[in-house]
């Protein structure tokens, strides 16, 4: 649910869910609309077309497919970067806008798909739906994912990630002039009561988050360069714990005010997952990876003076 601000007023009802809402294409949100699933002030529209004012209340119910129903197949052409691979292991440098596995909305293009021409023989390791995965990174966010390539690594990764011995470092530019140096956010995390799509910090719920952060640069209209270390890997948990400590990243169209989500510095969410270090799940021995931060990234900190 979402009401219309005065920047949102006047935009068509399809194009500001887009907007808020990345899982879904264009086409299936007008189909959704069309289908009746969409409401504004409480009735249904089915008019994808229909301009918004301000003080309107956007409703829609995101269907979720059952991860049973999603067969990933292999598909050529998707773009990413192997950064180790071996029997065990592949470690790549995932580039923004890839999703990692198909869900709602992203059933084809994924970085499972591309993974699955090339090693075909992930298929039989780990879930059907998402084959070799142990951890994901959100679509918009660049960097560094460990894809188990066996089923021993599988096994081994997933108790390691439950017992934080993964160790994932993130950098965020973020607009947070009040945010302390450094510090640790321990927190309670869920779904948003309210705005299904997003996640929370802010209300009582059954599962924790840990960030531990450090302000690496800052300037002087407030702008930071933030380091992230995970202790835990909730969705959406980096952007949720900095935006909720008043420090949002930019690009981002969920968490972030419209004038920072749309900010010139950098067309697309400012988080990169620059480092993965872990003893190797098979044969104990030292792991550690870093993704140097993509061409946007650093045209972004120069903009901004982020040294």
């Amino acid at each position: 649910m979402a009401t219309i601000s005065v920047q949102n007023s006047g935009e068509r009802l399809d194009s500001f869910l887009a907007s808020e809402i990345s899982d879904f294409s264009r086409a299936q949100i007008k189909q959704a609309i069309e289908a009746g699933e969409v409401t504004v002030n409480g009735s249904v529209c089915t008019k994808a077309g229909r301009k918004l004012v301000m003080g309107d209340v956007v409703a829609w119910d995101v269907p979720e497919i059952p991860e049973d129903d999603i067969i990933p197949h292999a598909e050529s052409g998707i773009d990413f970067r192997v950064v180790y691979e071996d029997a065990h292991i592949i470690v790549v440098d995932k580039p923004t806008g890839l999703v990692v596995h198909p869900g709602a909305g992203n059933l084809h293009g994924t970085l499972i798909q591309g993974l699955l021409e090339k090693y075909p023989e992930i298929a039989a390791v780990g879930e059907p739906e998402r084959p070799g995965i142990v951890h994901r990174i959100d679509s918009g966010t660049s960097g560094l994912l460990v894809i188990a390539r066996s089923q021993a690594a599988y096994e081994a990764l997933v108790r390691m990630f439950a017992a934080h011995e993964v160790h994932r470092q993130y950098w965020a530019i973020c607009y947070g002039p009040k945010l302390p140096d450094c510090g640790r956010f321990d927190t309670p995390y869920g779904r948003h009561p309210t705005q299904r799509v997003k996640y929370s910090s802010k209300f009582d719920a059954p599962k924790r988050a840990v960030t531990n952060y450090r302000v690496a640069a800052r300037n002087a209209q407030g702008f930071i360069l933030v380091t992230c270390l995970l202790e835990t890997g909730r969705t959406h948990q980096v952007r949720v714990h900095l935006s909720d400590h008043n420090s949002p990243i930019l690009g981002d169209s969920l968490y972030a005010p419209e004038k920072l989500a749309k900010h010139k510095a950098i067309g697309r969410l400012a988080l990169h997952a620059q480092r993965l270090e872990f003893e190797h799940p098979v044969t104990g021995a030292h792991c550690a990876f870093e993704a140097p931060f993509p061409d946007d990234f650093l045209n972004a900190l120069n903009v901004l003076g982020l040294k």
